[in-house]
């Protein structure tokens, strides 16, 4: 079975993310298979029922694919006009607008330049500091999911925050299809995340909430779960 890395812009690991290392650091690599183009070969995988581990539905950079996607259609952009603005190819800007290349395997300073096109094309949404807290929800959803997640860094959801309540809104669409009023114009609403993979991280996060993990992630994991019911 062959494996190859999961890209981004031109080689998108390469460049280090010096603003916010501690998603560098938690960065677990993502492969894709021949048989599979989005799994992740990753231990901790969810029970299925019948006591056999079963593999996420959802492709691991919906949430990011989601706030480019928005911004785009803010800007009045096709994907094909986004794609010649940053000199790529249509097939990069589909791949992280269908969620197969999530934005954290983008560098800090080419999200910088996405982020800047679109703003200067008129894009209502999609600022930089949005596109980095969605990588960070979606290295924390598909953490969980796959098993690799170890919390040392997660976005502040317990936290009366400005980043903390936007991140709430971010996994709240993700999960429930509560879509952030800013995004209203620009997204239908429905769940980012396919079944059952909403239900299996309401699970996780039950299980941190009642401080299995003693009660170091209790706030963070109720806080998670309270997202998960419309």
């Amino acid at each position: 079975m062959t494996t190859t890395a999961i890209a981004g812009f031109n080689n998108p690991l390469s460049a280090a993310r010096p603003e916010q290392g501690r998603l560098r650091r938690r960065f677990s690599p993502l492969v894709r298979t021949s048989s599979n183009p989005v799994a992740l070969r990753r231990p901790g995988w969810a029970g299925s029922g019948t006591g056999q581990a079963c593999a996420p539905v959802s492709l691991p950079g919906v949430i990011g694919a989601a706030v480019i996607r928005a911004a785009r259609r803010s800007a009045g952009l096709t994907q094909r006009g986004l794609a010649r603005r940053l000199a790529v190819s249509t097939a990069t800007v589909r791949g992280w607008e269908n969620g197969s290349v999530p934005l954290y395997c983008v560098s800090y300073t080419q999200l910088r330049h996405l982020a800047d096109v679109l703003n200067g094309a008129g894009a209502k949404v999609g600022e930089l500091a949005e596109m980095v807290l969605a990588s960070q929800c979606d290295l924390l959803v598909t953490g969980m999911l796959h098993g690799f997640e170890d919390y040392a860094e997660v976005p502040p959801i317990d936290e009366h925050t400005t980043d903390g309540g936007a991140a709430c809104g971010l996994l709240r669409w993700a999960l429930n299809g509560r879509v952030p009023e800013p995004y209203h114009p620009y997204a239908p609403p429905q769940p980012l995340l396919a079944e059952p993979d909403p239900t299996r991280i309401a699970a996780i996060a039950r299980d941190l909430g009642t401080g299995s993990d003693s009660g170091q992630l209790a706030s963070f994991g109720q806080a998670l779960a309270d997202l998960v019911d419309p």
